[in-house]
């Protein structure tokens, strides 16, 4: 449905104009890169609206139930209607912006293929060990942004984790309470469900996974950027330097790629690193 918005041509289709000079491939990147950012925020707001703010609207209703006894012809079909209006209304925006970010991201991956084969067309045989080198260089920022990614999974698998504990203690002392307050069954129910849904949540997401692949990667992703430069490892064999970064270029995308896959395991829209792929 929504995919068919990238299904015309990118090449002459208006994303990327035939014959297009680097300059204006360059400038379209930009553009396109700081329009997947937005479609990201986005995506990020409608997620917390998704998760927690429907969490909040189902306990408010079921609250509201609970108080307003008197009202009860009135109040349950809103309490009914409403988290389910909002749980429908929600997924639907997610569904509709994941769509959006795939189609931006097409044609941003389209864009840097065909910025990569410009650069590859200029260069000559002589110039693929500055290639290779310009490559290597670009690595740290790959890296950097790979351990942030690792370190905001953790933080959030974390965040699930204390949720799951604190909510079992308070649905515990909840649960009992209610046996002789039954201002008490309410909260109970509420804690139960919170405690179910970010369990639930928890082992779908894989936050701990993905922070202990992202790690790694940029863990090995380090060492081949520290390994090619003292010609250590896997580079002692090769008796020139061209050889050496040409063996460091294929590493490096090979690990990257791996990563891509895992990204797209966990079902994760995979977006695409800024550093240009040039020369293997």
């Amino acid at each position: 449905m929504q995919s068919a918005e990238v299904s015309p041509g990118i090449v002459g289709g208006g994303v990327i104009p035939e014959g297009a000079p680097p300059q204006d491939l360059e400038r379209r990147i930009a553009e396109r890169s700081e329009k997947l950012y937005h479609v990201r925020l986005v995506q990020r707001i409608l997620m917390i609206w998704a998760y927690p703010g429907n969490l909040v609207i189902l306990g408010v209703s079921v609250a509201s139930v609970a108080v307003l006894q008197q009202q009860l012809a009135v109040v349950v079909p809103l309490a009914v209607l409403v988290p389910a209006a909002s749980l429908v209304a929600s997924a639907r925006a997610l569904y509709r912006q994941h769509f959006r970010i795939r189609s931006v991201h097409t044609q941003l991956k389209s864009l840097r293929t065909e910025h990569e084969e410009h650069l590859l067309d200029e260069l000559g045989v002589e110039d693929l060990l500055a290639a290779h080198k310009r490559y290597r260089s670009q690595l740290p920022d790959v890296i950097a942004r790979y351990r942030v990614e690792s370190r905001s999974c953790r933080r959030k698998h974390n965040a699930v984790q204390s949720v799951v504990i604190v909510g079992s203690i308070l649905s515990a002392a909840a649960t009992t309470a209610s046996l002789s307050l039954a201002d008490a069954r309410v909260p109970a129910v509420v804690l139960s469900l919170l405690v179910a849904v970010s369990a639930a949540f928890g082992g779908y997401a894989k936050y701990r996974e993905r922070s202990v692949n992202l790690q790694q990667t940029a863990d090995a992703l380090e060492r081949e950027y520290e390994s090619v430069e003292l010609r250590v490892g896997r580079y002692r064999r090769f008796g020139t330097e061209r050889e050496a970064y040409a063996e460091f270029a294929h590493e490096v995308e090979t690990l990257r790629a791996e990563q891509a896959k895992r990204r797209q395991h966990w079902g994760q829209v995979f977006v695409d690193d800024d550093t240009a792929v040039v020369g293997r």
